[in-house]
């Protein structure tokens, strides 16, 4: 898959220009994504033309920044990213492969001469990194973070904010790390499975998606209930009201 931009190199410059840059060069800035998340982007990719999936891939630039060695660092978009390479996983109507997987990027900043130490500092003044294992534990070291697009793991109460959100649980907000602060809110309050108190499963296994219809809707208004409550005031998008939609 081809878009009609420039490949991305360690010296591409910062501004308004657009690159293209294969999905596997990308170097997640966190450890968890909510699967539940991405198996919806997946299936609503699946059936697209190849025509059709560039030009939603365009909408939807994903934002680096280029580090130390060249290596270029996702700092937004990690689910699409994801999305993008399980997609690539399987047979799909666009007819891209995991050789050809691409995605639209801008670069953000260019700091591949930064030393690491430095790098990282900047990252996280900027809050281009989130430095929390999907179990919320954390800050971890910088070289704990997966290296590849595909070995990020799932966090179920990322999934569970995402189902709120769309839900109209809470707004949609521009905030840093909006999502993964009402997955916390979320993980401290609720137990996704019985299965986990019994030992028989473990929290990075737990699928909404897969759960029976009924047990799934009741979880999700459960959780928007706790969204729509005192205690959830002053998160990102928080209304004060439950599901309007």
């Amino acid at each position: 898959m081809e878009f009609l931009y420039e490949e991305c190199k360690p010296e591409s410059h910062v501004g308004g220009q657009l690159y293209q840059l294969k999905v596997a060069d990308l170097c997640p800035t966190q450890s968890g994504v909510g699967f539940d998340e991405v198996k919806a982007k997946v299936e609503s990719m699946r059936h697209k033309s190849k025509d059709s999936l560039i030009a939603l891939l365009i909408t939807r630039p994903v934002p680096i920044v280029i580090g130390p060695e060249g290596r270029f660092y996702l700092v937004d978009h990690h689910h699409l990213a994801r999305a993008v390479w399980e997609l690539c996983q399987k047979k799909n109507e666009a007819g891209i492969g995991p050789e050809n997987a691409r995605v639209v990027v801008k670069v953000m900043c260019n700091w591949r001469v930064l030393a690491h130490y430095h790098f990282w500092k900047a990252m996280h003044e900027n809050n281009w990194v989130y430095l929390f294992d999907p179990q919320g534990g954390g800050p971890l070291q910088p070289a704990k973070l997966p290296k590849h697009i595909k070995d990020m793991t799932n966090d179920p109460y990322r999934g569970l904010a995402w189902y709120v959100r769309e839900h109209f649980g809470y707004d949609k907000m521009d905030a840093d790390f909006a999502e993964f602060r009402w997955a916390q809110f979320f993980r401290t309050r609720v137990i996704l499975d019985d299965r986990l108190l019994k030992n028989e499963i473990e929290d990075v296994d737990i699928l909404l998606s897969e759960m029976k219809e009924e047990v799934r809707k009741e979880i999700v208004e459960a959780a928007i209930h706790l969204a729509s409550s005192p205690e959830a005031a002053g998160l990102p998008g928080y209304t004060g009201h439950g599901s309007h939609g």
